[in-house]
């Protein structure tokens, strides 16, 4: 992954799967341009994610960034900058690491909505 990327998104949704990416060295950057979209952001566990931005009639939301940071876990900084648009980082464990990407969707999204254990 170089060591930044910008992502525009306009009236769709965009899903960005980093679970194997190979990060530059300690840090990355991805910025977000969200107007009337999605983007959902994927990353394994032992990732730290930095997420900010502005969103206007919308969100930014970090599911999974309860659990404790490790120390010299790489960092990935993510801006979004949104209107009308939602932005959602979500840290796979590392269980699931080998499921398929659709997989990994369906079970995150089911244990957010309490239907499965974590």
């Amino acid at each position: 992954m170089p060591k930044w990327k910008l992502v525009l998104v306009l009236f769709g949704d965009v899903d960005i799967d980093l679970r194997g990416a190979e990060l530059p060295g300690e840090k990355a950057s991805l910025r977000a341009v969200v107007l009337f979209g999605n983007v959902d952001i994927y990353v394994p566990e032992a990732v730290d994610v930095d997420l900010g931005g502005l969103t206007l009639v919308g969100h930014r939301r970090d599911w999974g960034s309860e659990r404790p940071v490790q120390t010299g876990a790489p960092l990935v900084r993510v801006r979004v900058f949104g209107l009308f648009g939602t932005a959602d980082v979500w840290h796979v464990p590392a269980e699931l690491a080998s499921r398929s990407f659709r997989e990994v969707i369906r079970t995150l999204r089911r244990r957010r909505r309490g239907e499965l254990e974590a």
